[in-house]
């Protein structure tokens, strides 16, 4: 049915999308199979009719976040919402909706409860194989029926580093060559082992002694898909400010679609160099495990731009590339200026 006018608030669009459900509850009828397909094709029909009204307005994507929404019932993402304040802030420009242009701001706009709780009723999908999964059964799913999920060797505690999704496992182990390993081999294992673990340890070490210098600033940031010139896919994130200087992160997939790399960029000019420490950590809202790097640079006026670093997830780095279908991918990033 085609309407006219304006489109109905998210509220209108929430009841009216709840009596079609009742409607079709009110009346039982006589289960045959045709009307068991019929019925499964309605309800994924109003599951994603509901996941547009949800939606972000600014990334399109169903955020089980916080969501804001301006004074006319327009829906934005707390990753979203926070973009657009930082880059108006940046450009001394008033931030408005990207959908009626009103003006946005913390004081201006409110939290939208309802729809938080009803999108976080809705499925949910698994990281690793996609699947929808129901709110309840979700963790249970990611963390022990996904068959696609990140696994280790059983024989891990002797040696054997193999990791992997959880479907090759069995077959990983009929071959794995740490059982038939000699001592030698297997004490050498342990301490390669032994030998990350410390590596582990100087590292959060390091951070922890980062945290108590002068100047440190951390951001949420979201990586965006953008195309070069050449055509080819990329990622980049809005300017942001720390230590007085605007930055901006870029990345692409390089040769594999499990290895990501990334670049941290001085926007400006430098009158004397400046020496940085950073790594990038899970963001809030997001559930991409990333592995912390801690990556040093020292930016100066011929050199603005950083090493390209990768970015490793904690287990089996195949599933890297599941995250990044999303249009938007949410990190956190810590910046220490060296004195």
């Amino acid at each position: 049915m085609n309407e006219t006018g304006p489109p109905l608030p998210v509220d209108a669009q929430l009841i009216r999308s709840c009596m079609v459900i009742e409607d079709e509850n009110a009346s039982p009828k006589k289960e045959t199979s045709s009307s068991n397909k019929i019925s499964k094709k309605s309800k994924s029909v109003l599951k994603n009719k509901l996941q547009k009204i949800l939606c972000c307005a600014v990334c399109l994507e169903l955020r089980r976040s916080a969501i804001y929404q301006c004074k006319y019932g327009h829906l934005i993402c707390a990753g979203c919402f926070g973009d657009i304040l930082t880059e108006s802030r940046l450009q001394n420009e008033i931030a408005s909706c990207p959908v009626c242009q009103s003006t946005i701001s913390k004081d201006l706009c409110t939290r939208n409860v309802a729809v938080e709780k009803t999108i976080s009723a809705l499925p949910m999908t698994c990281p690793y194989c996609l699947l929808q999964i129901s709110p309840e059964s979700y963790k249970t799913h990611k963390k022990c029926l996904c068959e696609k999920r990140p696994t280790i060797c059983s024989n891990n505690l002797i040696g054997c580093p193999w990791e992997g999704p959880h479907y090759e496992k069995h077959k990983h182990q009929e071959q794995c060559k740490q059982l038939s390993a000699n001592g030698y081999d297997i004490l050498q294992s342990l301490n390669d082992m032994d030998e990350e673990s410390k590596d582990e340890v100087n590292l959060y070490e390091r951070i922890f002694e980062l945290l108590s210098v002068d100047k440190f600033s951390y951001h949420d940031l979201q990586f965006k898909h953008c195309t070069m010139e050449d055509k080819s896919e990329a990622y980049e994130t809005s300017k942001f400010s720390a230590f007085d200087k605007l930055w901006v992160i870029h990345g692409y997939f390089k040769d594999k679609p499990s290895e990501f790399h990334y670049q941290l960029s001085l926007k400006g000019t430098l009158d004397k160099p400046l020496s940085l420490h950073y790594l990038l950590v899970k963001g809030p809202y997001s559930e991409m495990e990333i592995k912390p790097k801690l990556c040093q640079f020292t930016f100066q006026q011929n050199s603005l731009d950083g090493p390209f670093e990768t970015l490793s997830l904690w287990y089996h780095s195949d599933s890297l590339k599941s995250f990044f279908q999303a249009k938007r991918i949410n990190f956190r990033i810590f910046l220490f200026e060296n004195n």
